[in-house]
């Protein structure tokens, strides 16, 4: 796990949700290859009660750069008495068309825009902003590309394939089209990912019948997940038993401590993990990820810590919040995490047991 991959943003995570269900009938837009757009999020309440209502400019208007730099989010939250606003663009889509059910329409400061989701934020967590970390969207919507077009993935451990949907020039002003071909080697991709261009053969179509999963990069480009390898089939509860060493190494996120190391046991068999943690009144906070040849998890955890001696000693618990490949949409309850190591962090035991579903 990279820094960058456990990094938030004190920002509406969810702004991710391009098309919406609404009750109109579904109609289809073209001429989306390329084209800008900026989306409006407002925050209602606060949570567990709040609600996030995304404003799009699709087929309305192409973004005008004078209107959307004019905006300042503070002052428009004031103005529409919300809790926050989040100014979500520029950004390009790179399909070709988009059937989904439209919204109704609004104007904000003269330029008209469609809203296409309302989505409930019950937790802190549902603000953040975590890169390649998975979404769920409530949506009902089709994308669709034409034989030959380039498109642009993220292949996650155990093979699932995400499709970017739209790039972002939110943190790099610069990005364009002409720039995707090339993006990967400036990714900090987690350990397992890759970035790979390919040439549709034939057309694409990636539907969201209700529900869509996506990420992001750290660059905020979106990408919905396409194909999963995880085989059809009940999922089961089983029992986890994870020994590992780690050993600390330079963070790439000041502020912050990041372990690697190797894990082996019941029932995921040997791999990989990265931890990353900040320390505060005397308790480990962060997340994790485990790399196994069949996929991948990623968890949070929560540990008090003792000092004694040369030694400091992490007791606590974590807890699964999902994966790739095989085990995609992994879930688990609190496990039961312990951590023992030096004070040079060069010497980690590290052990997880609880019970896990997928």
């Amino acid at each position: 796990m990279r820094r960058q991959a456990l990094r938030t943003a004190a920002a509406v995570g969810l702004a991710l949700a391009l098309i919406g269900a609404q009750a109109a009938p579904a109609a289809t837009l073209g001429g989306l290859h390329d084209a800008r757009y900026c989306e409006i999020i407002e925050l209602k309440g606060a949570p567990p009660d709040a609600t996030a209502v995304i404003w799009n400019t699709i087929g309305l208007n192409r973004c005008p750069a004078a209107w959307w730099e004019a905006f300042d989010a503070g002052a428009l939250a004031r103005e529409l008495g919300d809790s926050a606003v989040v100014l979500n663009g520029p950004r390009h889509f790179l399909m070709d068309s988009v059937t989904a059910s439209p919204g109704r329409v609004r104007s904000f400061h003269g330029e008209r825009l469609r809203r296409v989701a309302t989505i409930p934020i019950r937790t802190a967590a549902d603000l953040a902003r975590t890169p390649y970390a998975d979404r769920t969207v409530e949506r009902d919507n089709t994308w669709r590309w034409r034989r030959g077009r380039l498109v642009y993935e993220l292949v996650a451990p155990g093979g699932d394939v995400y499709v970017m949907q739209a790039y972002s020039q939110i943190v790099d002003r610069k990005l364009t089209i002409g720039r995707l071909r090339s993006l990967g080697r400036g990714l900090d991709v987690p350990a397992g990912w890759r970035y790979r261009v390919r040439r549709l053969r034939r057309a694409l179509e990636v539907g969201a019948n209700g529900r869509a999963t996506i990420v992001q990069d750290e660059l905020q480009n979106t990408y919905q997940l396409a194909r999963t390898s995880r085989r059809p089939g009940p999922r089961k509860r089983r029992r986890v038993s994870i020994d590992g060493a780690t050993r600390m190494v330079e963070a790439t996120t000041p502020g912050t401590i990041e372990d690697h190391g190797t894990v082996s046991g019941t029932p995921f068999g040997r791999g990989s993990v990265e931890i990353v943690v900040t320390l505060a009144d005397r308790r480990a906070t962060g997340g994790f990820r485990l790399l196994y040849p069949d996929g991948s998890i990623t968890g949070t955890l929560s540990m008090p810590f003792t000092i004694e001696g040369s030694e400091i000693h992490f007791r606590g618990s974590a807890r699964f919040s999902g994966g790739t490949g095989t085990y995609r949409g992994i879930s688990s309850g609190a496990l039961a995490v312990r951590d023992d190591n030096t004070l040079d962090g060069q010497n980690g035991v590290v052990s997880l047991t609880g019970f896990a579903t997928w």
